[in-house]
């Protein structure tokens, strides 16, 4: 029998801001106090992956949107429905609910291969090619000691952005609906854009983004680091 780290009553308790961010820090402290708490949540096992990939994105939202406000909660939504989080807002009358949808600007599989490495052997190059030989059980998967250039890690990083806005395009979600793309800042930054001579991260949304067919009322891109956050009304 697995050991249960994370209940998905505990995920979808409403929180301030500010209690979301605390509660996130502390949990995922306590999980990885253990190795077998460490090996689960970096293989992101049974409901762990929802505080990576939706609870974490959602936390850093909400310290750039909402600050130390006590008047809107957040709550993450395990499930089917179309949207990953509503933001609960009692600083009116009546009460407004909204809703999140998050998606990740992620590598896919190699960034599992990744992760089992860092478990592994303590660390892993996190830019680094994944090379992967054979199929199924034969597949052997090594990333060696190297890094790729900041210019291609850059590309890279804006490559998987419009990614994953193609994922979210033209579907249907409710009217007051938002988008976070939660994406890795460390590699793609305002200064590294200005050191390469690139547009400004405005610039690429605006010239990249834009022009797909998302049926939401705001995309936010939000830095994993906490580094970078932008907010963007899309006019339909």
């Amino acid at each position: 029998m697995s050991t249960e780290y994370v209940s998905k009553d505990e995920i979808e308790k409403e929180r301030t801001p500010s209690e979301l961010w605390d509660w996130l820090i502390q949990k995922v402290a306590q999980i990885c106090s253990t190795q077998e708490g460490l090996e689960a949540f970096r293989l992101q096992k049974g409901l762990l992956k929802k505080l990576p990939e939706e609870v974490s994105p959602l936390a850093i939202w909400g310290k750039h949107k909402l600050g130390n406000t006590d008047g809107v909660f957040l709550q993450p939504v395990i499930g089917n429905q179309n949207y990953d989080a509503k933001v609960i807002d009692n600083r009116i009358e009546p009460v407004s609910e909204s809703y999140i949808e998050i998606t990740l600007a992620h590598e896919g599989e190699d960034d599992y291969w990744r992760r089992r490495q860092l478990l592994e052997n303590g660390i892993v190059f996190s830019k680094a090619p994944v090379i992967k030989m054979g199929k199924g059980k034969n597949c052997s998967v090594s990333i060696p000691p190297e890094d790729t250039s900041v210019d291609e890690g850059v590309k890279n990083e804006l490559g998987r952005i419009i990614d994953a806005a193609k994922r979210k395009a033209s579907k249907d979600y409710p009217a007051n609906t938002s988008l976070i793309i939660s994406f890795n800042d460390t590699t793609l930054s305002e200064e590294r854009l200005k050191v390469l001579n690139c547009p400004t991260i405005d610039d690429f949304v605006k010239k990249k983004l834009m022009n797909f067919d998302l049926r939401f009322s705001h995309l936010y891109l939000v830095g994993e680091a906490k580094e970078v956050f932008r907010e963007y009304q899309i006019k339909r």
